[in-house]
């Protein structure tokens, strides 16, 4: 099973509308496009993004943008957040996603919105059949393949199924700073938050990051 991994640049603006706000570093610290679902009567377009950076301003071109017909946004602290936006197709998007989505192909989110103004985005496939989305791609991109080769993610996709004090005290650790840089939570703090003496909440949180570390790095505990 192949894989191929593309740059996609051009004019911003002429990939996409929101493309320049979304590649904008002065905007968002990151961007993502994590899944997208075409509807064909009429021809609609429905995109979830991750972001993080300035969400007051993207809602702002999101309501300012003409082809958007309906999105939201919804927060989760610290300038990070997802994104529903609906919309009206736009050519270049559209046979963009046409080209990924080409019969024997399967596009692998995310879709990464670049600094500089591109984009990329991975397929698996048939050697032939990631040649084939490669020449249907429209002549106003310029595509730059980084990366092919074997697919191989290198570890599981999903993260491990965690006991619920475990996950309770991920959340309570995070929300309070204590995964922070600089860290904003002791762990007193989080112990006093989920009421259970310092020593269990340490023990919650080493187990949780153990068993995260591992399922990263693929390793059996």
């Amino acid at each position: 099973m192949r894989y191929l991994h593309v740059r996609l640049a051009s004019d911003e603006a002429l990939l996409h509308p929101l493309v320049p706000t979304l590649t904008d570093p002065e905007v968002f610290r990151a961007a993502q496009m994590v899944d997208w679902a075409p509807s064909f009567d009429p021809p609609r377009a429905t995109v979830l993004l991750y972001l993080d950076g300035d969400l007051d301003h993207f809602e702002t071109v999101l309501q300012e943008t003409d082809i958007v017909l309906e999105s939201d946004v919804t927060r989760f602290g610290d300038g990070r957040g997802y994104a529903y936006v609906h919309s009206e197709p736009h050519p270049i998007e559209w046979e963009l996603f046409a080209a990924g989505a080409m019969e024997g192909l399967i596009p692998v989110f995310p879709i990464e919105y670049n600094h500089d103004g591109s984009l990329e985005a991975r397929l698996v496939g048939p050697p032939a059949r990631l040649q084939d989305a490669m020449a249907a791609l429209p002549e106003a991109v310029d595509a730059t393949i980084e990366r092919v080769g074997e697919y191989d993610l290198g570890r599981p996709p999903i993260p491990p199924s965690l006991p619920p004090r475990q996950q309770a005290a991920l959340d309570v650790a995070l929300d309070l700073g204590y995964y922070d840089v600089p860290r904003r939570a002791t762990r007193d703090e989080v112990a006093e938050r989920l009421g259970c003496a310092p020593s269990t909440a340490s023990e919650h949180l080493q187990k949780a990051e153990g068993a995260i570390v591992r399922t990263y790095l693929n390793r059996q505990g």
